[in-house]
């Protein structure tokens, strides 16, 4: 997970999937995230080398009413597209 600002990413944390498809979580900072526009990037071609998407980022705003909400961003993919949507 990244963290935009002024000076471009600030790198925060990464974690891989297990056999579910499911990935721990991305970062130390989980009780109150500061706001700002933040990236996650996914290495999709590590999990299908044949696919069109070699890596998939997905930005996104954290306001700051938002600070003390969960946030859980789904991929769905496959070999030529990808969706992805706010989770609960």
């Amino acid at each position: 997970m990244w963290r935009g600002d002024a000076g471009g990413w600030v790198y925060q944390g990464s974690s891989k999937t297990n056999t579910d498809g499911r990935s721990g979580q991305l970062t130390s900072i989980v009780d109150a995230v500061k706001p700002g526009i933040y990236r996650i990037s996914f290495n999709t071609g590590e999990y299908n080398p044949s696919g069109f998407f070699p890596y998939v980022s997905i930005v996104f705003e954290i306001r700051e009413s938002q600070k003390l909400e969960h946030f859980h961003v789904p991929l769905l993919v496959s070999p030529f597209s990808f969706s992805t949507y706010r989770g609960s």
